[in-house]
């Protein structure tokens, strides 16, 4: 895309009143106003005007053999500008006119009127329009009677090159067809999907509207929600992937998730792994990789810059944007998104840009308020893009360096008729070149004003909702991982547990259904932890220095269980050795743990009995025990041996003295 080198100043200085006459109130016909049935838009330089007409009731019955039909083509319209004035009522000086009377002419039905007028351009005939150059024209055809008009409407036709004409061919102006969805797929806590009510009925009008377009289009559908129109009506979904191969499908993610959310939120690599996924559905439901285009993105909601910045790291060069979301745009550049046929620039962080392609506002709303008949509104609707692209070419630049996307105002399903009517219109006009929204990224220039760009600010993303969601997720992960360690690897809960876990951030669970994913899988998770029975508080007496104690636990579940267990004793007067791998727990009976101790001393200790998954997790609380050791080690045999004969001594000595005692003479008293 290469910027054009700039717009006349006196556009950059078209006034604020000026603007609103870009977006007129959709043109309706008054009660006695003559209604368009058939036409042929685009007429030879030397040729016919083929026109059908129906009278108002008031003159479907009456006399017209006094009255005349008035044709009259006014000067040529050189710039969109100009015919926004036309359309409003502002006509230009007439050109030239030709009268003919309505008895000559029946329609097809009653009540209508058909005519053929000859075109020329070179001699002045009173029965022929004489039309001298090539481009669009206003007509007006009036039913008048005694110089009074009885009813009138105004159409255009497309003059095209004679081969005499200074211009044989015209340069084109793309056009581009954005046909979205809205069509949403919910979630509830068990992960069934469902679709909205309105879905197959917009699904049915999307194969419509498809079939009958006469120019490729660039469509959004949710893979989710053409999976669901898969299962509940297969026959939609056939016809829908038939129709889908003549266009181009956007990308989008598997599940719903905000662009402007996973950004601010930090989760741009899971926004990234849902589009793969989302892309990988798309094409595993038939859409191969020449229908699948990441190039393109639709904006219908607000989008921030940090969305746009992601998406555009993720290979898109083209936003589709609404009318009323750029209307509401800071620094939106409003009238030369029509005006013009370019892309608007889209600021980004770090002083980068997105391309920004409108919708263009005046087509949308004829789409959704459309004329009183159908060629009325798809001429008006040519008739828009000629006028555009004339003034292009007048200005003296290349129409082909120039683009419009036409879609309804809220980027949805237009009428099927409706659309294959304006469409045919469009492939068959010269001066139009049908494109996709690829080619429009790749050809269109981007507007400058005054040889500078005007970039709009995109809102500021809010990412908070989003960032709870992401916390949950993680953390109701860490508990499946504990879990997951216990169970045998060939188990497929974790894997079912994860795959829910994983929903949690797209927005079609609503927080509710969100909260009771995460309270289902964390009472599945307790289940099984709680299936490990583990002995309460109990007194071990140790017969020695060295032994062996038997952990006694119980698996309730109905599957193997592993898990770590670990005696400590906080004083350090008992040494425990355990193994720091993994033990099985066969489902249904009693498993004894062995393992050694070595006490340090005799006494009473407490001691901590602790149970883990294999990754370390704490299974239930510390489990206090206590251990009473009476050993009989060397220090204490020799010490009650070394008591044992002082004791000896002592009693030999006592015994020794006694004898003595009872040997020794009588006492005598000394002589008087």
């Amino acid at each position: 895309m290469t910027p054009r080198r700039g717009l006349p100043t006196l556009l950059a200085l078209i006034s604020t009143s000026f603007i609103t006459l870009l977006h007129p109130a959709p043109v309706g016909a008054a009660q006695g106003d003559l209604q368009l049935i058939a036409q042929n838009f685009n007429v030879a330089a030397v040729g016919l005007l083929s026109t059908t007409v129906a009278l108002p009731p008031n003159l479907a019955g009456a006399d017209l053999s006094t009255a005349a039909i008035v044709v009259t083509a006014y000067q040529r319209v050189d710039k969109r500008e100009s015919l926004v004035a036309i359309i409003s009522g502002t006509l230009s000086r007439p050109g030239d006119t030709v009268t003919i009377s309505p008895v000559c002419c029946a329609g097809p039905q009653p009540g209508q009127v058909t005519f053929a007028i000859p075109t020329e351009t070179t001699n002045v005939r009173p029965d022929a329009l004489s039309i001298l150059r090539t481009g669009l024209y206003p007509v007006t055809v009036a039913v008048q009677r005694d110089g009074r008009v009885l009813s009138k409407m105004l159409t255009f036709l497309n003059r095209l090159p004679a081969e005499g004409d200074r211009v044989a061919t015209v340069d084109p102006i793309s056009v581009a067809l954005a046909i979205g969805t809205h069509s949403t797929i919910k979630l509830d806590s068990k992960a069934t999907t469902s679709l909205d009510p309105s879905a197959v009925e917009e699904m049915t009008a999307l194969a419509d509207a498809l079939d009958a377009s006469k120019m490729p289009a660039t469509v959004r559908l949710g893979p989710a929600v053409l999976s669901g129109i898969q299962q509940l009506d297969p026959a939609l979904f056939a016809r829908l992937i038939t129709s889908l191969q003549l266009h181009q499908v956007i990308a989008e993610p598997q599940w719903p998730i905000d662009p402007s959310a996973a950004a601010a939120a930090g989760q741009d690599s899971l926004y990234a792994s849902w589009l793969r996924d989302g892309q990988d559905r798309l094409a595993g439901l038939g859409l191969g990789p020449a229908i699948i285009s990441r190039s393109t993105i639709f904006v219908d909601q607000s989008i921030g810059a940090e969305g746009a910045a992601l998406r555009r790291n993720l290979g898109a060069g083209l936003m589709v944007m609404t009318p009323r979301l750029y209307d509401d745009l800071d620094g939106t550049i409003g009238a030369f998104s029509d005006f013009t046929g370019e892309l608007i620039s889209a600021e980004l962080p770090n002083e980068t840009a997105f391309d920004l392609a409108v919708v263009d506002h005046t087509i949308s709303e004829l789409l959704v308020h459309p004329l009183p008949t159908p060629e009325e509104t798809r001429i008006y609707a040519v008739a828009h893009l000629l006028a555009l692209r004339q003034g292009i070419d007048t200005s003296g630049e290349s129409p082909q360096r120039h683009a419009v996307v036409i879609a309804t105002p809220d980027l949805g399903v237009p009428d099927p008729g409706l659309i294959g009517s304006m469409t045919a219109l469009i492939t068959e006009t010269p001066g139009l070149a049908v494109a996709t929204l690829d080619d429009v990224s790749l050809l269109t220039d981007r507007l400058l004003v005054n040889g500078e760009e005007r970039p709009v600010t995109l809102s500021p993303a809010n990412g908070e909702a989003l960032k709870k969601r992401i916390f949950m997720k993680a953390d109701v992960n860490n508990d499946i991982d504990s879990v997951a360690s216990m169970l045998p690897d060939d188990s497929e809960r974790p894997k079912a547990w994860r795959d829910l876990a994983g929903l949690l951030p797209t927005t079609a669970l609503d927080d509710t259904d969100a909260e009771s994913i995460v309270t289902d899988i964390r009472a599945e998770l307790a289940e099984i932890r709680g299936a490990v029975q583990i002995p309460a508080a109990y007194t071990i007496n140790l017969p020695g220095r060295r032994s062996t104690v038997r952990v006694l636990l119980v698996n309730n579940s109905d599957v193997p269980l592993r898990i770590k267990v670990q005696l400590t004793s906080p004083s350090g007067k008992l040494v425990f050795a355990n193994d720091p791998l993994p033990v099985v727990l066969e489902p249904g009976v009693a498993t004894e743990l062995p393992i050694d101790v070595e006490a340090r001393s005799n006494g009473t200790s407490g001691v901590s009995l602790d149970v883990f998954t294999p990754n370390d997790v704490r299974l239930a609380p510390t489990v206090p025990l206590k251990f009473q050791v009476n050993a009989l080690g060397v220090g204490n045999v020799l010490t009650a041996g070394l008591f044992g004969l002082v004791l000896l001594w002592w009693l030999q000595l006592v015994r020794s003295t006694r004898r003595k005692r009872r040997q020794l003479p009588p006492a005598t008293l000394p002589a008087s």
